[in-house]
């Protein structure tokens, strides 16, 4: 969630466009109940992950891990989902410290979980940098690598260690992406590390869903908006400067994408902003089910020869 991303991004058989919660993917729906699984959330304690936490809570799931790395503001955000919880569902809050880019306490923290012999039924990635701003040329290649170990290497890391746990329930893994994927004469411009690497940790999952079955391991990856979060902050972009998307619209959003309603988006990628229930009817849906490359990375005007 790049702070500039703050354009709606529109296809023509989609009119409707949202920037706040709508029916469609209220976790309150009863099919998208989260009850019975167990969901990590990957940079989880503020801004659209504890969005995300909090529409996973109300969609009364078993527990809602949070993982983050600064553990009063961890501690602080599971106790208010807990808050929140209490009386309405029975969903357990755990706030657990992690540096998730790294590999070492990527170890510690899965096999914490393994020992305790629980299965992580929803992975939430999340977590993420923007990395050096300014052109590439002109920045540290240290900053630029440390981008990719965060929006790279640990999707891949997660995503295996999700993938090859013991059981044989269903997963289902939502990605938080980036308009920057795309974006490049706007978003990935103004910070090149951040479109690169998101651009390239989203192909990673593309790759990874071609290779699974989704009746197996469910991947969607979706833009989240333009959210006025502290990474915005953090970049220098006055929040007087955009009209921000509501962060509980990524929040509920990020529900909807690990139910079987999803199903049809696995592998691909999807603005939040587009009205669910027209998709379904359009021709994005069509497109879909036709054009392999529809909705992915890839290089526009390149056709293999036959």
């Amino acid at each position: 969630m790049a702070p500039i991303e703050t354009l709606s991004i529109i296809h023509p058989s989609v009119p409707t466009l949202h920037k706040t919660p709508y029916p469609a993917i209220s976790p309150l729906r009863p099919e998208l109940s989260q009850a019975g699984r167990t969901v990590l959330i990957a940079g989880g304690s503020t801004g659209i992950g504890f969005a995300i936490a909090r529409a996973y809570v109300q969609a009364k799931a078993s527990r809602v891990i949070l993982l983050g790395r600064r553990e009063g503001v961890l501690k602080k955000a599971a106790a208010t989902l807990a808050s929140e919880a209490a009386d309405k569902t029975a969903t357990t809050v755990d706030a657990v410290v992690c540096d998730a880019a790294d590999l070492a306490d990527s170890e510690r923290v899965w096999g914490q979980f393994k020992n305790e012999g629980g299965f992580i039924d929803v992975l939430v990635l999340n977590a993420a940098t923007t990395g050096a701003v300014g052109p590439l040329l002109e920045t540290k290649v240290g900053d630029t690598w440390r981008a990719f170990e965060v929006n790279v290497r640990m999707l891949l890391d997660f995503t295996q260690r999700f993938y090859n746990q013991e059981g044989l329930r269903k997963k289902y893994l939502v990605n938080i992406s980036s308009s920057a994927i795309h974006s490049f004469d706007r978003d990935a411009a103004m910070m090149p590390a951040y479109g690169l690497t998101k651009n390239s940790g989203t192909l990673l999952l593309q790759q990874v869903a071609k290779d699974v079955d989704r009746s197996n391991m469910q991947i969607v990856s979706f833009h989240p908006g333009g959210v006025w979060t502290e990474l915005a902050e953090s970049a220098g972009v006055p929040k007087e400067t955009y009209d921000w998307d509501d962060e509980n619209l990524a929040g509920q959003f990020g529900v909807w994408a690990a139910t079987e309603d999803a199903s049809f988006l696995h592998g691909r990628f999807i603005p939040v902003h587009w009205d669910i229930d027209e998709v379904k009817k359009s021709d994005v849906a069509t497109r879909i089910g036709t054009d392999k490359f529809f909705l992915k990375i890839g290089v526009i005007g390149v056709t293999e020869a036959k």
